[in-house]
């Protein structure tokens, strides 16, 4: 790896869930730029691999538009993702990055030999994929102000090579906000988000706020997207974490296909969960979490906006989940 891109990681605060990471804490005054990041926060993670398994849980579907009713057991809801982010720009006036995220979701059914209803034997047959390219901005500015902004493009559904230039898998988000420093141990920003968080296209509010208390203990917030409170040792080479999470995306897929018909799965959940992040030497660390998934959103429609039809509706039972990653962060001698 090169310098450039660990002093990347040291000078970028904008995480992937536009949460903040540790560099060089500076005073937001006159003679120096303001950065939102504080005291006590980890350092940004560059690349991470991560794993996912959902457990045993039922599913409830029922339909007006023809499709029928039925309802069947998943043994496991698989997923694993590869993020990484780069530098483009790094300096003291402005930041900008690139990112790219690849994301696999598999779903295994109970008896799945047995089950005659379309929406269930698709999901079993594809995986749900998401290609995404992400830009971040960070804009510093003389006074205790800051100005973030994440663009996101990608394709989202059960898309092959043949029809992955479709509009119907392509998926926008965007979110500008803007910040404040108190000083180096609060920051917070105000904004909004054009994204499919809640598994239609829709417009929300968003409020960050960081804030250490002391030398251990802290929280990190993005609402209405992550809570987190935080707890790190001494020698920062662990953190835990008690954290909530609402994840959401919208994806294109084809029940039959034969019939170039696109629907739309709106997929919104909120996961609960207790999460361990310990290093491994110095840059490379890993996590493991546990939790609980309650599901918000996973139903048909027949367009990806806010004003569309359900074609069937599914009620899914809260299940446990369990993870681990493995990621890469700036090392520590490029932090003094």
């Amino acid at each position: 790896m090169t310098r450039s891109f660990f002093l990347f990681l040291l000078a970028f605060t904008l995480g992937n869930n536009l949460a903040y990471s540790q560099g060089s804490v500076l005073n937001c005054t006159d003679s120096a730029f303001c950065v939102p990041g504080v005291v006590g926060l980890p350092r940004s993670k560059g690349i991470e691999i991560k794993r996912e398994i959902i457990r045993d849980y039922a599913i409830r579907s029922s339909s007006s538009e023809g499709f029928g009713n039925a309802q069947a057991e998943v043994l496991r809801n698989r997923r694993w993702s590869l993020k990484a982010r780069f530098p483009i720009v790094a300096k003291d006036n402005i930041t900008i990055a690139a990112g790219v995220k690849y994301f696999v979701e598999e779903f295994n059914f109970e008896n799945p030999e047995s089950i005659d209803y379309s929406f269930y034997n698709n999901l079993e047959d594809k995986s749900l994929k998401s290609l995404r390219t992400d830009l971040f901005i960070m804009k510093p500015t003389r006074t205790n102000k800051y100005f973030l902004l994440r663009l996101s493009a990608g394709l989202n559904g059960d898309y092959t090579a043949d029809n992955q230039a479709t509009t119907d898998f392509l998926r926008f988000s965007i979110a500008p906000l803007m910040g404040w420093k108190k000083n180096d141990y609060v920051s917070y920003a105000v904004g909004v988000a054009y994204s499919y968080s809640f598994g239609r296209r829709s417009i929300v509010p968003i409020v960050a706020y960081n804030k250490t208390f002391n030398n251990q203990w802290g929280i990190e917030s993005v609402l209405p997207a992550e809570a987190k409170l935080r707890y790190n040792t001494l020698n920062q080479k662990n953190y835990v974490y008690l954290k909530a999470q609402l994840d959401g995306s919208n994806y294109g897929i084809r029940l039959d296909d034969q019939i170039d018909e696109i629907t739309y799965l709106e997929k919104s959940e909120v996961r609960v969960l207790l999460c361990w992040e310990r290093e491994i030497h110095d840059w490379l660390w890993f996590s493991l979490e546990s939790g609980f998934r309650s599901n918000i959103d996973f139903d048909l429609s027949d367009s990806p906006t806010l004003n569309s039809d359900e074609l069937i509706q599914n009620d899914l039972n809260i299940a446990f989940t369990y993870g681990f990653s493995i990621f890469v962060v700036a090392p520590r001698k490029f932090l003094k």
